[in-house]
């Protein structure tokens, strides 16, 4: 048994299925202009999502909410041994997409933001303070990025000659120098501007510091001179301290974008900090919200 539509019956099947395709048509219409509040409304969805497509509208009002509160938590940081505090509220400040952690697996390696950016650079300049023997950061960067930047590494004591050989093979140089407020050649102190002199360095694009506390005695030192991004070990001193190095850093220009607590101690902690003047460099597009200054 079939049905059989002579041209009449059909026109009428036409017809009907016109207009249902104008009344699904009206329908989506009526959605679309009503669905400001909709969860699932497909246009509002996009219109929630940023020009650069990373971090949804919505996640990035959180953030920007807990600005205040982040604030209110740090002023409870205790003069004490206590991280906890300072630990439980730092979050990124920025977006970096390609975050990575080169060098060592275990202790000594870095977290660092988009490093495959330097091969574009024109020119890019490393410098590595605290080497203890153990180059393995500096090597597996230069490794990966295809040995594009110039290293500096420097340490406060002399290294053994096979350290030596591997900064070499690194398209790098070694200096023993202590970086100090005032340069004093001939005990090997330098201030960080006075070491730029001598290598003919304008910036530094990466600056990798470990040198085991004594980044509280050179602070001043550290922002002194123009850095894309510090990667540094805060170590010991109290969490007040800490946070207050974190902190000079931050109304200097700079923008947390890693942090990782040190496993063997809590007391130490990774910290990557991009200036912004380089986000455009390391292809930094989301700003979550600043709340360290």
């Amino acid at each position: 048994m079939y049905i059989r539509l002579g041209c009449y019956n059909w026109s009428k099947y036409r017809l009907m299925i016109g207009f249902l395709v104008v009344i699904g048509l009206i329908v989506l219409l009526l959605l679309n202009i009503n669905c400001a509040n909709e969860k699932y409304c497909i246009s509002s969805k996009l219109n929630r999502l940023p020009s650069n497509n990373e971090i949804d509208e919505n996640i990035l009002d959180v953030y920007r909410k807990q600005i205040p509160q982040r604030q209110q938590y740090l002023l409870q940081v205790p003069e004490s041994n206590d991280y906890s505090v300072l630990y439980n509220t730092l979050v990124p400040e920025v977006f970096c997409r390609n975050l990575v952690r080169i060098g060592f697996i275990g202790d000594g390696g870095k977290w660092i933001c988009n490093p495959l950016n330097v091969q574009s650079s024109h020119e890019c300049v490393v410098y590595s303070l605290g080497i203890r023997d153990d180059p393995s950061f500096e090597e597996e960067f230069q490794r990966f990025t295809g040995n594009k930047c110039l290293l500096r590494s420097f340490d406060k004591d002399a290294q053994n000659s096979s350290t030596i050989q591997r900064i070499s093979a690194a398209n790098g140089k070694f200096m023993k120098a202590l970086i100090a407020g005032k340069t004093n050649e001939l005990m090997n102190h330098f201030t960080f501007k006075d070491i730029m002199n001598r290598f003919g360095d304008k910036r530094v694009d990466i600056l990798k510091i470990d040198i085991e506390g004594a980044e509280f005695d050179i602070q001043d030192e550290l922002i002194s001179v123009p850095i894309c991004q510090i990667l540094i070990e805060i170590h010991g001193k109290t969490s007040k301290e800490a946070l207050q190095l974190l902190q000079k850093f931050s109304t200097s220009g700079f923008y947390l974008f890693s942090y990782e607590i040190n496993g063997f101690n809590h007391e130490c902690a990774e910290y990557g900090f991009i200036h912004q003047d380089c986000f455009k460099n390391y292809d930094i597009k989301t700003i979550y919200g600043k709340y360290l200054s």
